[in-house]
Parts: structure tokens; C-alpha cells; sequence
């Protein structure tokens, strides 16, 4: 088996997954006169290259609604390339119609693969492929080159490595937002005031404990939440003397991140999902490019909170500390469905009780498809096996 006949169809994981199991020499796509847009070949190229798949790709277009020129170009097909096989697990109505009368008059080899239950029917003299069969794992890259959009980087985290210790002080600091949400809010305030008046680079934080931040708002230093900082071990040589703080921040990354009020519930996902061992890939506030333009940085981005992937299903998780909008509920929904497929699931996982606050976004959740998940309500093992649930469904 040299050459595949994919059967182009509108969920892009159906086009390319063949060409991941099987890995072919060529793969040809036979694709609908009426979408003819470059975007399509792009995406299945630039999968290709993420994948590290060497298969060419020969693209032909017709009017998929007139069988006659359908039949005629699958006997075209079979000319040119004789050894190929038809996956008929997408495709247009008539179009796989088509495909499965005439492999089954030419007695040409053809095969459906079912990915939700992991499943390879072999329909006509397709034996050998079967023992090949495995769904395989993507990558965050895989996904978003499926669309034919690309992952430019990370939003809070520009090339920094996420390391083992940094993830066990990502645990010990959510469990104290959690004992305390009002107090870690407090803290994050003041430690963006304070962190303002203090170079970037530099560890070492000496201001006052009452920060005039402009004419209505005060910073304050809470006391009893930064001893509890620094008793876990991120901050150090914390001394308050009269109306003065002092005190020193563990790394850069962890004076950047403790100035960022939300960040540590995408941090609490993130570390939740990559320790399980559940998951192919697992990526934090993702950059994406819609287009995945090699020279145009002006397209359109967008970042994803966190990014699990389990096999070939995406699951994208939008973390919210207190309880979402209407609006915010509607974009994750889109990101999910534009990048992720049919396939894709979407979470949204979130610090506030957002069931008894607002019934109603909760209900909006449910119409949408999301699943609305309380971080409170959580540990980090069980948040794991939850979302390894969700992916499997």
C-alpha cells in the first residue's frame, strides 16, 4: 500500500489521521469544486510537517453532486495509482456513495476507521492495515495545524521552563488561594503596586504596607497571607518593620506570576492534567495565529488557557476565578470548535460557585456544551481524572 484515497471531508482529523497510522508515500484527496481555497492543502501540508509525515499529497477538485464525474475520476485515480487503497471514513454523501460502489465493483481495497471506539473495519482487502492499526497521540501543534492555524508561544510564559519545582510551588500556592481568596486577592493587589515601584529584574520588594494606588483605591500588604507565602517557600526574608515590608520573591517567574491575580488557577490546571500522565500533550496560555502565516504577523491570535490533548481529542480549558460572562463562555466555545473539531471538548473551570451566583450562565454552559467544573471542589488528581473523563467521551 503506497498510496491512500482520503475523501475530503469538512472534519479536518478525518483528511490526515490515515496518512499518521498508515504513513504512505501519497495521499489523494478528492475535494469539492466549490470550496477550492488554498486553506485546505495548507492545512494538510503544514500537519504533515508537524507530524514529520514524508507522504506527498495530490489534490482533485469536482462537483461532488454529479456521480458521473465522481466515477469517472475515481477510475482516473485507480490508472494513475494502482496500488491504492480508499479510506471511506469521510467524504461527502454522494461522494463516499460513490467510492464504496466502485470499490466494491473493482474489488478495490477500502476501510472505515470508527475513532470513538478505537475501531478498524476493514471492508474490502484491507487485512494487513488492520494490524497496523492505532489511534495515534497528538500534539498541541497537530491540532492547531489541522485547521491550518499555527502555535506561536505562550502568552505569560516566553520560552521559560515550566520545571518540576516550579509545579510543586504551583500546588502549594493554589491551596492557599484557596484557604484564603479574599486574602490572596488583597495580596495580589498589593504585590502589583508594590512590584510596580521595583525594576523587573530585581527580587527584592521594600515598600510601604499602604499603597496609594490613585485617588479611590489603597493597596495593602496582608500580613498573615504573605507569612503564609513565604512559609511554602516563594517568598523569603519577610520582614515587617512599623509601616514598611520587606521581603524577596524566589525567581523572576514567581514575582511575575504572584502579581497576576488569575493566573494561578490556568497554573493549577495545567500542572493537574501534565503530572496525571493522562494526556499526550498538555500546554498553558497558549499563543495561536488563525492563519499560521510564515511572514504575516498581523493575523489574527487568540490565547487558549490550557490546551490537554488524550489521543487525538483536544480538550480546551478556559479558567475563570470568579464567574464568566456570557461573552466569555460563547469565545471559548468558538476557539474550541474552530481548532478543536468534532471531537474537541470544552471545559471551563472556575474558583467562584457560579451554580448558586448566576443559574443562568451556569444553564448557558449546559445549552453550549461546556462543562462547567469547580475548582474548589478539587484536588489536583481528581480535576485529572475528571478531564480524562470528558476527553474519552
Amino acid at each position: 500500500m503506497n498510496t491512500i484515497v482520503e475523501l475530503y471531508d469538512k472534519e479536518p482529523l478525518e483528511n490526515v489521521l490515515s496518512a499518521c497510522i498508515f504513513q504512505p508515500e501519497m495521499v489523494v484527496y478528492v475535494c469539492d469544486v466549490k470550496d477550492n481555497t488554498l486553506r485546505k492543502e495548507r492545512a494538510v501540508y503544514r500537519f504533515f510537517r508537524s507530524r514529520g509525515i514524508r507522504a506527498k499529497a495530490r489534490f482533485y477538485y469536482i462537483d461532488t453532486t454529479d456521480l458521473g464525474l465522481i466515477l469517472k475520476l475515481l477510475h482516473a485515480i485507480r490508472k494513475d495509482y494502482p496500488d491504492c487503497v480508499f479510506d471511506c471514513t469521510g467524504g461527502k454523501d454522494l461522494v463516499l456513495l460513490a467510492a464504496g460502489i466502485f470499490c466494491m465493483e473493482n474489488r478495490v481495497p477500502a476501510y472505515y476507521m470508527d475513532i470513538a471506539s478505537r475501531r478498524f473495519i476493514n471492508l474490502f482487502g484491507c487485512e494487513s492495515m488492520q494490524k497496523q492499526f492505532s489511534v495515534p497521540d497528538l500534539s498541541a501543534e497537530n491540532i492547531f495545524a489541522l485547521t491550518g492555524a499555527k502555535l506561536v508561544g505562550s502568552g505569560h510564559f516566553k520560552g521559560e521552563t515550566l520545571d518540576s519545582e516550579f509545579e510543586d510551588d504551583v500546588l502549594a500556592v493554589w491551596n492557599e488561594i484557596l484557604r484564603d481568596q479574599n486574602g490572596w486577592h488583597r495580596t495580589a493587589g498589593f504585590l502589583q503596586a508594590a512590584g510596580a515601584r521595583h525594576p523587573e529584574q530585581e527580587l527584592g520588594i521594600h515598600a510601604k504596607t499602604e499603597i496609594r494606588v490613585n485617588t479611590q483605591l489603597t493597596a495593602s500588604a496582608d500580613e498573615n497571607f504573605l507569612r503564609r507565602l513565604e512559609h511554602i517557600g516563594v517568598i523569603r526574608d519577610l520582614r515587617f518593620d512599623g509601616q514598611r515590608v520587606e521581603f524577596f520573591h524566589k525567581s523572576t517567574l514567581m514575582r511575575r506570576c504572584l502579581q497576576n491575580h488569575g493566573i494561578w488557577l490556568e497554573l493549577f490546571a495545567y500542572v493537574s492534567a501534565k503530572r496525571s500522565g493522562l494526556f499526550s500533550d498538555v500546554r498553558t496560555s497558549v499563543l495561536v495565529d488563525w492563519d499560521g502565516s510564515e511572514y504575516n504577523n498581523k493575523g489574527t491570535r487568540n490565547e487558549v488557557d490550557v490546551l490537554a490533548v488524550h489521543n487525538v481529542t483536544p480538550v480546551f480549558i478556559s479558567c475563570k476565578m470568579g464567574v464568566p460572562t456570557p461573552l466569555a463562555l460563547s469565545e471559548i466555545k468558538m476557539l474550541s470548535d474552530k481548532f478543536g473539531g468534532e471531537r474537541t471538548q470544552t471545559v471551563l473551570l472556575t474558583a467562584a460557585d457560579v451554580e448558586k451566583k448566576n443559574p443562568a450562565v451556569a444553564q448557558r454552559a449546559r445549552d453550549l456544551g461546556i462543562y462547567l467544573l469547580d475548582a474548589r471542589k478539587m484536588d489536583s488528581g481528581a480535576l485529572a481524572k475528571r478531564l480524562r473523563i470528558i476527553a474519552e467521551k
